[in-house]
């Protein structure tokens, strides 16, 4: 497997540059580690917000999902209705998004959505540090853990795609265990038990602290109390909110379906599943998680078996491909766990370490060589502005990574983000002729769908969301073939297309720019004044 080989020479090269780095002695105060502390926080906050305003105005988010947080804000903000999105009933258990929808009265603008999201990820940061400064008050681990997070490629691939309200996960768990730091355990039982309002998934991560927690004497109450809210969670979700209160089922319970209808279908889902774990592509994934934190979540088994690996696990046992790969938004709860658990882990290894009385070398070689594997998976393998539906555990493609804070380093990628944005604009320009009636329908192409959430009333193309219904005769048929992320069978696409071409109710707008556009001839009076531009007759 390619990545693999990748990871290996990367590693063999890190820890051949901690070596020569060992001879160096730089140390900081602590007034400059806070100072560091701070700017980085700064950075990267500035840096994905930037590029997430430059993704809203280059139409590369989508409708999935950025549309979605999008319009279900506006939605409860207008009083349009609590947890409705422009598809209809939003389906997942996200209540705590709602405290946000006061910010779309203040300004109706989908730019609180990068807002949002680049502010939760940095600033959780500074918790993280100082949990960890609690058991290291001395020495570089609470820098460099903290950077570790910050640097992780999966954390610029939640950064980066779409909206997801899976980015305050880090907040309320980085949260919890400074309050377990501290001994405040009703407090760290809060945050975490709280955790499953930001998004259903989450319960997995509550159990499994349950469980760790459970290792513990004078904790194990604690263990089963999380054990209980994430069973409590679960069966509220399931039994209650969605087909009491909803009416409707959690189908994405469906990705995770091991039980069958006999015993022995049953079993062989289990033998399946585990047949699965053993494929390399999935080895892959889980160097992927640990090799950013220089595999140190391995070093405490407790941590790394009852806390980060049934938070992976779920995802690997997925059916589906983009979850068991972590594509997008499916690292989320990995995020945050991974460097709590390598915060433990590098507590185990200062035990041993301190058996072994190694040299103040030989402890600077370990520090460089992490640092220097940090920041080599970084620059490889951050996720870039353009980056949709990718992954760098299988077949990396270096033609299109290299990136500083998801800044990509080659002049060529810069060309082809300009590209875009111009591109973005020729559509904008091209659609603000087209008329918008009271009542008006769309059925959207993803990338360009969430441009028209404030225009009518829109639905996806050529598939539908779950739960939406398709108006037989929709006023626009919206495409963009200059900004078009090819992820299935193109099939229903060229039929309805070559139907919409047929119909005498529709005329067509074929743009140069690649803008495609199937509208209702009703819409366009030939005598009415203000008609539109020559190129849209």
């Amino acid at each position: 497997m390619l990545y693999l080989g990748y990871i290996l020479l990367i590693t063999i090269a890190a820890a051949a540059a901690g070596r020569g780095a060992s001879r160096s002695r730089l140390s900081l105060t602590a007034k400059s580690e806070t100072l560091l502390l701070r700017w980085m926080v700064l950075l990267f906050f500035l840096s994905y917000f930037i590029l997430g305003l430059y993704k809203i105005e280059a139409m590369q988010v989508g409708n999935w999902d950025f549309g979605i947080y999008d319009s279900m804000l506006r939605n409860a903000a207008s009083g349009n209705g609590l947890m409705l999105d422009y598809r209809g009933r939003f389906d997942h258990f996200s209540p705590i998004m709602m405290l946000f929808a006061p910010l779309y009265l203040l300004r109706d603008s989908p730019i609180w959505l990068p807002l949002i999201q680049s502010a939760a990820l940095a600033f959780a940061a500074p918790l993280l540090y100082r949990t960890a400064k609690r058991y290291f008050r001395t020495g570089p681990v609470p820098l460099l853990l903290t950077a570790m997070y910050l640097f992780n490629p999966y954390y610029s691939r939640l950064a980066l795609y779409d909206f997801h309200a899976e980015c305050l996960f880090p907040l309320f768990l980085f949260a919890a265990f400074y309050c377990y730091s501290r001994k405040r355990m009703p407090y760290f039982f809060l945050f975490l038990a709280l955790s499953p309002l930001i998004k259903e998934d989450f319960v997995i991560p509550v159990a499994a602290a349950g469980l760790w927690l459970m290792t513990q004497k004078r904790k194990r109450l604690w263990g089963a109390a999380a054990i209980a809210a994430a069973a409590f969670w679960t069966l509220f979700v399931l039994k209650i909110y969605y087909p009491l209160l909803l009416g409707e089922n959690y189908w994405h319970y469906g990705r995770y379906a091991l039980l069958a209808p006999t015993f022995t279908q049953t079993l062989m889902n289990i033998f399946n599943m585990v047949d699965g774990l053993w494929n390399i592509y999935l080895l892959g994934v889980a160097v992927s998680v640990l090799v950013p934190f220089a595999f140190l979540p391995a070093g405490n088994w407790k941590m790394c078996l009852l806390f980060w690996l049934p938070t992976l696990g779920i995802q690997l046992v997925s059916k589906n491909i983009h979850q068991q790969l972590l594509f997008s938004h499916y690292s989320s709860a990995l995020i945050a766990v991974t460097p709590v658990a390598a915060l433990w882990g590098a507590r185990t290894l200062r035990a041993l370490l301190r058996r072994r009385k190694p040299s103040r070398r030989q402890q600077r070689a370990g520090i460089a060589s992490a640092a220097i594997l940090m920041l080599a998976v970084h620059l490889l393998f951050c996720a870039l502005p353009l980056t949709r539906y990718a992954n760098y555990t299988v077949e990396p493609d270096f033609s299109y990574s290299g990136g500083l804070l998801s800044l990509p380093l080659r002049p060529a990628y810069w060309q082809e983000m300009t590209r875009l944005l111009l591109h973005a604009d020729e559509v904008r320009a091209v659609t603000d002729l087209l008329p918008y009636p009271p009542g008006t329908t769309m059925i959207c192409q993803n990338e360009v769908g969430p441009a028209f959430l404030r225009r009518g009333t829109v639905y996806d193309f050529p598939e539908l969301s779950a739960g939406q219904t398709r108006p037989d005769r929709a006023d626009y048929f919206i495409l963009d073939r200059g900004n078009y992320h090819n992820n299935g069978d193109l099939t229903a696409v060229n039929r309805l297309l070559s139907q919409l071409a047929e119909d005498p109710e529709y005329r067509v707008i074929n743009h140069p720019s690649g803008l495609l556009i199937f509208a209702r001839r009703k819409l366009f009076p030939e005598e009415a004044p203000g008609s539109p531009a020559p190129f849209l007759r």
